[in-house]
């Protein structure tokens, strides 16, 4: 099924938010037998949006609609789809009953504004939001379906998960599987290289590298199911130090699952990642069962206080150092009383590098009963995408480590 795309809203055109939601449609309508094969955006305006509408390919058989759907004076996307499918508004009170109880219920009182929201049309559907007020649409003419969403991410997911991918699924004539295998610690060149023996023995899968900055994900997509799983079982042996999952697994998720079926426990000291580590851990539910707990120790006193990290090695080779790294995992080990330190130590950025360490240098250690180890990386110039990229150099150490026995 041939799907077409149109993402309303200026802060779209202007650079002010990432389109997110384009990305993550055309992930998942592939899995309910569609593709996306033609997007536009338009300023939240009624002559673009229309414009938009009239200029929809012959070949589309799906328009699917986010943004403008909102309570303020620019989400007009609702009007606009009435008027160009024929509708009339309709006020639904039995929904804006349903509203008001909601607010009601969260100690607030509904504004009057909020009254666009119980609007229906006398044609068509509305699409229910199970996570908020403003509902989609669903209109069609004699060239193609149309289903309106809001642009709020966890929203538009959610009609799309309830409403509208098993509608493409129960209508698509093709069904796409579609397997993905998550990596990291590997460039996108350098993975190629290791499976592209492999990938030439199934031309008939489609093959995707999609990298970011903490990996790179394989997308596999046939409509023979059995064939993806060959496929897949001859990399995972190929690529085992680097797979760490499927689609949607983040990696804090699979140290977290490691930690629990070998009943482990870890303590985090970090300094250059800023408690992110530990907050990845902690996104985890049920993270309490193996996360002892985590020190910040961004200063050197903080390193020497209260991880125990020697004065002498902060003066000798400096807060940013292999030895620091290995003091301040064994430090918070023995600290916490954990079965595994996990530490790091680097020069983040933009600022504070030298000849001697640069911006981008990294020390990663691991400390557990049978030893210790520390890593060197060389990272970025820049601040943020070197704390996320430590952070996930560190958790991908700690599940290798405890893959191998620790």
């Amino acid at each position: 099924m041939k799907i077409g795309l149109i993402t309303i809203g200026a802060e779209l055109l202007n650079g002010a938010r990432t389109d997110t939601n384009a990305a993550w449609i055309g992930r998942e309508v592939i899995g309910a037998g569609g593709a996306i094969d033609w997007h536009m955006t338009v300023n939240d305006e009624k002559s673009a949006i229309q414009s938009a509408l009239d200029v929809v390919p012959n070949s589309i058989d799906v328009v699917l609609c986010t943004g403008g759907l909102g309570p303020t004076h620019d989400d007009i996307t609702s009007s606009v789809l009435y008027d160009y499918f024929g509708a009339k508004a309709e006020f639904d009170e039995p929904y804006w009953e349903l509203l008001t109880k909601k607010f009601a219920a969260r100690g607030h009182i509904i504004p009057d504004v909020n009254r666009n929201q119980a609007i229906k049309p006398n044609i068509g559907e509305v699409i229910p939001n199970p996570i908020g007020s403003a509902r989609g649409l669903h209109f069609s003419n004699e060239l193609y379906h149309l289903f309106a969403m809001p642009g709020v991410p966890a929203e538009m997911k959610s009609m799309m998960t309830n409403t509208i991918l098993p509608w493409i699924e129960s209508r698509s004539t093709s069904k796409m599987q579609v397997a993905v295998m998550r990596t990291t610690g590997i460039m996108e060149s350098v993975l190629y290289e290791k499976i592209e023996v492999i990938l030439n023995d199934y031309p008939q899968i489609s093959v995707a590298f999609l990298p970011r900055f903490t990996g790179v994900d394989i997308r596999l997509t046939s409509p023979d199911e059995v064939t993806i799983n060959r496929l897949v079982d001859q990399i995972s042996p190929v690529i085992q130090k680097y797979h760490f999952g499927g689609d949607g697994v983040e990696l804090e998720e699979v140290v977290g699952r490691l930690l629990i079926e070998n009943r482990k426990t870890i303590a985090t000291a970090e300094s250059c990642t800023g408690g992110l580590i530990g907050d990845r851990l902690t996104n985890v539910s049920g993270s309490s069962l193996y996360y002892k707990g985590g020190i910040v120790a961004y200063s050197n006193g903080v390193k020497e206080k209260a991880i125990g990290v020697k004065r002498e090695t902060l003066d000798s080779v400096g807060s940013v150092s292999e030895a620091t790294a290995l003091e301040m995992a064994k430090g918070i080990r023995n600290k916490l009383n954990a079965d595994i330190g996990l530490s790091t130590t680097g020069i983040a950025g933009p600022k504070g590098g030298t000849k001697e360490k640069p911006v981008g240098l990294v020390y990663v250690a691991i400390s557990y009963d049978r030893g210790e180890k520390a890593y060197r990386f060389s990272f970025t110039p820049y601040r943020k995408t070197n704390k996320l990229m430590t952070s996930q150099a560190a958790l991908n150490i700690t599940r290798i480590h405890i893959l191998n026995g620790l």
